[in-house]
């Protein structure tokens, strides 16, 4: 039985979507904050949690919950849902290391689909992991089962959408388009200056190990390029 931890400051909503997903089987932890959550998940982690951003008197609580749980389980799957839908919050929620963000209202509907999608997504990538590889290209390192990065023999520290953009970018020799790069975000309709923002955070991650760094080309009106070194 999968655990879903739901943190939500509106006791009604929190109350329905916990039947509701009892309802599917799942064993469902809720929280109404942040503190009562986090020392919950210093005990035990879910299988997947439900955040929203705005807690009580914490703007960004939510925001600090999937911080916690990305460091201590970066495939953990973390889905908003939230009223904020402003794009600049969906960005940042993305970068955060969140496989989902979904604006309010949402039908159960669709909430237990998504949920549903991505347990499917991460089971896969378990498997994946469990076949696993070490790819080398020039200085890049890529261990798909640890998801681990290396540049030069120097580790990388990449969010899980940063990684599968890295993993995509260098498995199309031609180079990879927006829609190829969208894709492995796992993340439903992503923009395409939501994919330029991860890019442009993942070559300073590079440029941080190595100022020359030069490998993730634009292929203007099309996405990026990797170029070995």
């Amino acid at each position: 039985m999968k655990t879903i931890a739901i943190v939500e400051d509106d006791p009604q909503q929190r109350a329905h979507y916990a039947q509701a997903l009892r309802e599917q089987g799942y064993r469902v932890q809720d929280f109404a904050d942040r503190a009562r959550a986090l020392h919950a998940f210093d005990h035990a982690l879910p299988d997947l949690a439900i955040l929203d951003i705005i807690l009580g008197r914490e703007i960004g609580g939510g925001f600090d919950i999937c911080r916690y749980l990305q460091d201590r389980d970066a495939h953990l799957p973390v889905i908003f849902l939230t009223s904020r839908g402003n794009e600049i919050d969906q960005i940042y929620g993305l970068q955060l290391g969140a496989w989902d963000y979904q604006t309010k209202p949402v039908t159960l509907a669709y909430l237990l689909a998504r949920i549903a999608s991505l347990f499917r997504i991460r089971d896969r990538k378990h498997d994946r992991a469990a076949r696993g590889a070490v790819r080398t290209l020039g200085k890049l390192e890529l261990d798909r089962a640890s998801m681990r990065v290396c540049w030069d023999g120097h580790a990388l520290e990449l969010t899980p959408t940063e990684f599968d953009l890295l993993h995509i970018l260098i498995g199309h020799a031609n180079g990879a388009s927006y829609d190829d790069l969208a894709r492995a975000t796992q993340q439903g309709v992503v923009e395409n200056n939501t994919i330029n923002t991860h890019i442009v955070h993942l070559r300073k991650k590079f440029k941080q190990l190595d100022p020359t760094f030069d490998c993730i080309r634009t292929k203007y009106g099309y996405g990026y390029h990797w170029v070995c070194r």
